[in-house]
């Protein structure tokens, strides 16, 4: 029940960049949401919060483009 509320309610709401900071009476509710939710789904729930911090963001250049730019300054 409760994992399908936390669910419902990231679906309801537009997803979160570094940018945009969830308002503080949100951020209270999501937490006790947390603790209707079991060791599984918690631990289910901490795995995508790893995965969403450890995100490597795309180099601004390719392997090629590297090459050429360091070609031009040789």
């Amino acid at each position: 029940m409760a994992t399908e509320a936390v669910r419902q309610d990231m679906k309801d709401k537009p997803e979160y960049s570094e940018d945009t900071e969830m308002k503080a009476q949100q951020f209270k509710e999501l937490k006790k949401k947390l603790g209707d939710l079991t060791a599984s789904q918690l631990k289910t729930l901490q795995g995508e919060i790893s995965m969403t911090l450890n995100k490597k963001e795309k180099p601004l250049l390719s392997t090629e483009e590297r090459e050429m730019l360091s070609k031009l300054f040789v």
